[in-house]
């Protein structure tokens, strides 16, 4: 449009650029400024052009151009001198005739999809298959329809792979009855109490998520859950779905604990390290876990409180608790031990979990049955992985149609109009709230990312705003939001994926109506403790 008129300014102490474009009749017109300021003098350069779409047959007339600028973002951690060159780039194109409609119906797909997988109207991988492809028809109608090599980059191959070889190693382990007896183990710790086991399983689920991850931890525990319960002829679905909420608050409390928290913590290394999420993180983690588990132990009363009827009938099987292949328990045991090493000590190699978790699998498949491949993948949840790959595909592009970004400009407008002696208090609120109402209907993967350099251009706008403190902010939201339904995270999916194979449905709405009171009672006790570390 003829009035349109945008300006970025990107600036340190001695450096600034200024990305100007305006309207002109024959085109638009570009300038980038560049100044340096030494002393008390200031130089300045200037660079134009004029781009010029009636001379494109692609153009079409009187409908609006779209024109983005992609330049690395200059603040006071960067260094830049007067002799450096800041590279930038410039893309023109047109929307066609749904203009600024595209995130609006990205937001109706994404309601449509959660609608199906709530009512099982269709399988939650058809419903996640058929809205990543109702996502890119929206693109190819706003000529913005990315190859296949593109989408194929939109799918997080880290955590399908993780899941892939964390299955496989999990699968050889069930073979060989070792859960039978950790079952029979957790039921003695329990002295005959439900609600005990259910506190034993719920506690060691968060230690573990803290250190490993959550994907990883609930692959572990779920089939000894299951096992277990029914050994004991109780009902798991209520213990598995304790566990899968407990799995992301335990790993809000490291920075290998759970995604989010990963993209935050390698984005933004030159602020904050991995001793750094546990200093602040896991005090409000601790705080919050007992007034979760109350929360379950009330809502699932009558299934987790009281005797275990079968008690003494499991103690009394005692002898029948054997293992069955003592040969590849130790080489599962071994390998699995150096997986779970190599996932503690992340923070020293950087090697992707994902390799690590391919690598075990293939190493335990050659040593225990290197003729046997298909009954070694028949444990593997081939809906669950390509559940995440659709999910993936349709949430990326929704970014791409502008939703997500739209939502990060939302919250960046309403927290720079906030006065600026009440604003670092309500940015944390907003930013914790925004981020779990956020990250419990819309994948927190590609919402964290979008939001990092969201809360660095925020602290490095002058308002009095902290990179740390906001980067704990959204750290709170994005990992204890996943609790907030079923598609929230990574490790709810998986969970329902194993309950399902062992004949045991967990439901949209079943998830939902123990889980998001869970995340109103943990972002509440979040967002408390950040105002009184940070704002008293």
């Amino acid at each position: 449009h003829e009035e349109d008129e945008h300006e970025e300014i990107m600036q340190s102490e001695k450096y600034s650029v200024s990305i100007r474009v305006e309207q002109l009749h024959e085109g638009l017109w570009v300038a980038v400024s560049e100044g340096d300021t030494i002393g008390l003098r200031t130089t300045a350069r200037i660079h134009h052009f004029i781009y010029r779409p009636l001379n494109s047959e692609a153009y079409v007339k009187d409908l609006p151009l779209r024109l983005t600028i992609h330049a690395n973002w200059v603040n006071q951690h960067s260094q830049v001198t007067a002799h450096d060159m800041l590279p930038f780039g410039l893309h023109v194109w047109q929307y066609g005739d749904l203009g600024d409609a595209q995130p609006w119906i990205a937001l109706v797909v994404l309601l449509v999809v959660l609608g199906c997988i709530a009512l099982e109207v269709i399988h939650r991988m058809l419903a996640a298959m058929a809205g990543s492809f109702l996502m890119l028809a929206l693109l190819l109608l706003c000529d913005k329809t990315p190859n296949m090599a593109i989408v194929v980059e939109f799918i997080d191959e880290g955590a399908l792979a993780l899941l892939f070889g964390m299955m496989i190693l999990v699968g050889k382990l069930a073979s060989t009855g070792v859960f039978e007896m950790v079952t029979f183990k957790l039921v003695m710790l329990s002295r005959g109490s439900t609600f005990a086991l259910l506190s034993i399983l719920c506690i060691t689920t968060a230690v573990l998520s803290a250190f490993l991850d959550n994907v990883t931890t609930v692959l572990l525990l779920a089939p000894v859950t299951v096992q277990m319960c029914m050994q004991l002829g109780i009902q798991p679905v209520p213990f598995l779905i304790a566990e899968t909420l407990f799995s992301n608050i335990g790993g809000t409390a490291t920075l290998i604990g759970d995604p989010p928290n990963i993209i935050i913590g390698n984005a933004l290394s030159y602020e904050i390290g991995f001793v750094d999420f546990i200093i602040v993180l896991m005090p409000g983690v601790v705080l919050m876990s007992p007034f979760c588990l109350a929360f379950m132990r009330w809502y699932f009363y009558k299934d987790v409180v009281g005797p275990l009827e079968k008690y003494e009938e499991v103690i009394a099987m005692a002898d029948s608790f054997t293992i069955k292949d003592p040969r590849l328990l130790n080489k599962s045991l071994v390998v699995l031990g150096g997986v779970i090493i190599s996932f503690l000590t992340h923070p020293v190699h950087h090697v992707n979990p994902a390799w690590v978790a391919i690598l075990g699998a293939v190493s335990l498949m050659l040593v225990s049955s290197g003729h046997n491949v298909h009954q070694d993948l028949k444990v593997v949840d081939w809906d669950v992985l390509l559940f995440f790959a659709a999910l993936f595909v349709m949430v990326e592009s929704m970014g791409e149609a502008g939703l997500i970004r739209g939502i990060g400009d939302v919250l960046t407008d309403m927290i720079r109009s906030i006065p600026a002696e009440s604003r670092t208090a309500a940015a944390l609120i907003i930013l914790v709230w925004a981020s779990a109402l956020i990250s419990a209907f819309l994948d927190n993967i590609p919402y964290t990312a979008t939001m990092v350099p969201v809360i660095e251009q925020l602290a490095d706008a002058g308002i009095g705003l902290e990179l740390d403190q906001l980067a704990w902010a959204l750290a709170f939201g994005a990992c204890l939001g996943g609790n907030g339904s079923l598609i929230g995270a990574s490790a709810n999916i998986v969970v329902a994926g194993i309950a399902e194979r062992e004949g045991h449905r967990i439901s949209f709405i079943a998830f939902i109506k123990a889980g998001f009171p869970v995340m109103l009672i943990s972002v509440s006790i979040a967002t408390c403790y950040l105002l009184v570390v940070f704002c008293t």
